[in-house]
């Protein structure tokens, strides 16, 4: 990352007009463009009256929408892009964006040529996931794959988890490609001694053959790997079966949740269940029925997490009991969504706050007149009386700026207005609040569950399980 900020300057010098590639083109049917935009605007520019350490969580998922729906020039691009940088020098979101947005939009060949072989190569040593998957849809395998045997690729984090080491992010990041297309990083992989890459991208083929193939070419012998791992997580992000059968039950349900968990939208409810008493049996069942509506289309899986939550949660529930689940609840929510009012917020006060807005939005919308009777699962940290009042007024068209005062109300308020798909109210509503990080924070998490709901710019295939929460920036998709 360090290095990739010491070339920010060439970035935001470098002349792009003579690019004759045409700007991206920006999604105008969208309906909710407009307020995606206003609302990537107040991040952007709200930036100023945050401290460092807080205007580095925002930015870079704003500025890639409003570069995806305003269909900027790239003379614009790039300065909002050295602007982000600027303000976010430590983002690792921010160096990911900007390195995909150049390599996208240049090649990785007049990059080099352009930036010359010492700066390409310090792009290079920092490329993460949307730099990898620019680099690599611009027919760069070799070049990356020999960096990486030069360079081995430092994980994305310390946990050690199966898609934070170099496989894991190169299979994540091209998992919507073809077979012929991910076969030629195998082959790349593997002509430079990197049986571990190789080994997750053959397994993350639609053919389950191709696995078998590449380990009977024996890439992987007198290697530390034990292929079979790894290569079931791979197989289980693309919604395939292990790649060999047999071992206890558990890894069989396991194995059932995680492509369950592939198949969620934006972040996971199903990895909490693994954490009850009898977690793996529940988690198999939940992650079946779950699965199997996402491909029924009853679920969107590229549409925002609610829907999935609730029904995962429901499930749990039918199966085990809500007593069962009440320590699992009390675990941290690491996702961005809502606005905080105390610094623990939990698995459960996601919860509260998704089934609170399940039962009051037929009333905001409606449907019904009759206000609903506080759900029996809603903890007794929801103020359900200051849940109905926000209600009844977000139903009549009485939303006050004075109620974005108060850090409760202001959440409330987004929520059901969100809710009740009034978009320019929760836009104007949001805009007269008070500046700070409550504003920001609000204004990128609807310009981004917005997104879900026009092109679905920020969703990839397997995210719940492979992305952990960092987002990915696609120039190539529409």
């Amino acid at each position: 990352m360090t290095m990739l900020r010491r070339v920010t300057g060439f970035f935001s010098l470098l002349l792009l007009s003579c690019l004759a590639a045409p700007a991206l083109a920006a999604d105008k049917s969208c309906p909710q463009r407009e307020t995606i935009l206003a609302f990537s605007d107040i991040v952007l520019d709200g930036h100023d009256a945050l401290t460092p350490s807080v205007a580095d969580r925002f930015g870079p998922e704003a500025a890639y929408l409003k570069i995806r729906y305003a269909g900027l020039g790239d003379d614009e691009t790039r300065i909002l892009l050295a602007t982000v940088l600027k303000r976010s020098p430590k983002s690792q979101a921010a160096n990911d964006l900007v390195s995909a947005w150049y390599l996208h939009r240049l090649g990785h060949k007049a990059l080099r040529g352009a930036a010359g072989a010492e700066k390409f190569d310090e792009i290079m040593s920092g490329l993460r996931i949307s730099g990898i998957r620019a680099l690599l849809l611009d027919g760069g395998e070799d070049l990356l794959m020999k960096r990486f045997a030069a360079f081995p690729f430092v994980p994305l984090d310390s946990t050690a988890g199966p898609f934070t080491n170099a496989g894991g992010v190169i299979s994540a990041s091209i998992v919507d490609q073809s077979d012929e297309f991910k076969e030629r990083l195998v082959r790349a992989a593997e002509a430079n001694g990197l049986p571990d890459i190789a080994n997750y991208v053959a397994a993350s083929e639609n053919d389950p053959a191709a696995w078998d193939r590449f380990i009977q070419r024996g890439s992987t012998k007198g290697s530390k790997l034990r292929p079979e791992f790894n290569a079931d997580f791979a197989r289980a992000m693309v919604g395939q079966p292990r790649v060999k059968g047999g071992g206890s039950p558990e890894k069989a349900q396991l194995h059932s949740n995680v492509i369950g968990t592939s198949f969620e939208p934006e972040q996971s409810f199903l990895e909490h269940i693994l954490m009850l008493e009898s977690g793996f049996e529940i988690g198999d069942l939940v992650a079946q029925q779950l699965t199997q509506q996402v491909k029924s289309g009853a679920i969107n899986r590229s549409g925002t997490m609610d829907v999935a939550w609730l029904f995962s949660y429901r499930a749990a529930v039918k199966l085990a009991g809500r007593p069962a689940l009440e320590e699992d609840l009390t675990r941290a929510y690491s996702g961005d969504r809502y606005v905080r009012t105390s610094d623990v917020f939990t698995i459960g006060d996601v919860m509260d706050r998704l089934l609170a807005v399940a039962a009051l939005q037929p009333y905001v919308i409606g449907k019904t007149d009759a206000m609903p009777s506080k759900p029996e699962d809603l903890s007794d940290k929801i103020d359900w009386p200051r849940w109905t009042e926000m209600a009844t007024k977000v139903r009549d068209g009485a939303v006050s700026p004075i109620l974005a005062a108060d850090l409760e109300t202001f959440g409330i308020v987004t929520e059901l207005l969100f809710a009740k798909g009034d978009p320019e109210a929760l836009q104007a509503f949001v805009r007269q609040a008070p500046s700070g990080e409550a504003r920001l924070s609000v204004a990128n998490d609807f310009a981004m569950r917005l997104d879900r709901a026009c092109a679905a710019y920020l969703y990839h295939p397997g995210e719940a399980f492979t992305l952990s929460g960092r987002p990915i920036f696609k120039f190539d998709t529409e």
